[in-house]
């Protein structure tokens, strides 16, 4: 572990080195980032003044984590791509996050929902990165996973609800990662992608419950997860078929 962790740091150096206004790029958002959050900290907007600590953590993880992946910024074709607009909206989900964990508060939930719509479109309007393409899930589910936590210590949604949003971010996390490390290839975007249809009912569920609606939030979150399960099992099997049939015309 000490070996691929100095590995990978030595080609994090090159990458940087070779990259300067990338990495310029970066330093200055996280920068405005923390600067933001300072600010509303001093001025006494809660949560943040009170999820300071936090944020500092998950920033800091957020930079290292950029910083590590600086090679990843480019085409799936290999040519190096510069941070952009796409990737300030990812990013202003995992800024969020913090304060979401504390107390979700619809304006947040309607931004979070917002900028996960924004971020495909100007990805797909310029050049998408390898980067940009899995640093949009990671965020969605820092938030999403935050969100709840949050409305559940609030006591704006139940239990159940809470429960089953979770089993379905559990899930896709679960099947990105054995997709990788047991093939070491991408997931199938078509399985990854499938619970978007439901996005709007979730991210509705969510705003509801800071509305303090929470049977309402529950209704929404629940059916969303369940609608999401089931599309996502559809996509799971629509690709075992897919793969069935191909074996079959190769024998």
């Amino acid at each position: 572990m000490g070996r691929f962790l100095l590995e990978s740091q030595r080609r994090c150096n090159a990458q940087r080195g070779a990259r300067p206004q990338t990495a310029r790029r970066m330093r200055v958002w996280v920068a405005f980032g923390a600067a933001a959050w300072t600010a509303l900290a001093i001025a006494g907007r809660e949560p943040f003044r009170r999820r300071t600590e936090a944020f500092a953590g998950s920033w800091a993880l957020t930079w290292l984590m950029l910083d590590w992946h600086i090679g990843m910024l480019e085409s799936e074709d290999g040519e190096p791509r510069n941070l952009g607009a796409a990737d300030a909206c990812t990013l202003a989900r995992v800024w969020l996050a913090p304060a979401a964990a504390d107390t979700p508060q619809p304006w947040m939930c309607a931004l979070a929902f917002a900028t996960d719509g924004l971020d495909g479109q100007l990805a797909r309007a310029s050049v998408p990165t390898r980067l940009g393409r899995d640093l949009e899930g990671l965020a969605d589910a820092a938030f999403a996973v935050a969100a709840l936590r949050g409305a559940r210590r609030c006591g704006w949604l139940g239990r159940a609800a809470a429960a089953a949003e979770l089993a379905r971010i559990a899930g896709g996390l679960g099947y990105a990662l054995l997709v990788w490390f047991g093939s070491a290839q991408a997931p199938d975007p078509r399985v990854l992608h499938a619970a978007r249809v439901t996005t709007p009912i979730r991210a509705g569920g969510l705003v509801a419950a800071g509305l303090g609606r929470r049977r309402l939030a529950d209704a929404l979150v629940l059916a969303g997860a369940a609608w999401s399960g089931l599309a996502t099992a559809a996509a799971v099997l629509r690709r075992a078929c897919s793969r069935r049939a191909r074996s079959r015309s190769y024998a």
